[in-house]
């Protein structure tokens, strides 16, 4: 995780009906796979508003490991709704509020070559999203160790 650079305070971003609009960056990381993501202020509200809709503001605890799930995710798969321009990063975290270990969720659009997160929650089935579609979701990334149907795939790299 680092600062943003002087030509990286603020990045256009493009919402899902093509409309731009300009974001200050947060902070920057660079994901398991090199790559950069921006973090926003807006992705950031987006995602503490989200959680606390959806009855998760246990998890802003853990806000602060956005960094770790980006750069250490244990699998990382295509968006199935969107494989174009969505990964889906997961990794479980110990969440001390309650006590126990989640899968946590983070999502990261590409648009015009630029990724940046929009989402950030559980996911409570322990599964990842599309899991049980056919065909399911292309995985990314899977971490050494990790076995797809340990999230409810039966295997096969793509994307």
């Amino acid at each position: 995780m680092r600062r943003p650079q002087l030509a990286e305070e603020y990045i256009i971003t493009v919402d899902n009906k093509g409309r731009e609009r300009i974001q200050r960056v947060e902070y920057v990381v660079t994901d398991v796979r090199g790559e950069t993501v921006y973090v926003t202020t807006d992705g950031l509200g987006y995602a503490r508003d989200s959680l606390v809709r959806k009855g998760q503001d246990h998890i802003l605890g853990v806000f602060d490991r956005i960094p770790a799930v980006l750069a250490h995710p244990e699998i990382v798969i295509c968006d199935h709704q969107s494989p174009d321009d969505t990964l889906i990063y997961y990794k479980r975290l110990y969440v001390p509020v309650i006590a126990r270990h989640q899968l946590v969720c983070l999502v990261v659009k590409i648009r015009r070559g630029i990724r940046y997160l929009y989402n950030f929650f559980v996911q409570q089935s322990g599964r990842v999203k599309g899991s049980r579609e056919i065909p399911p979701p292309e995985i990314w990334y899977i971490a050494p160790g990790r076995r797809p149907r340990d999230y409810g795939l039966p295997g096969g790299l793509g994307c």
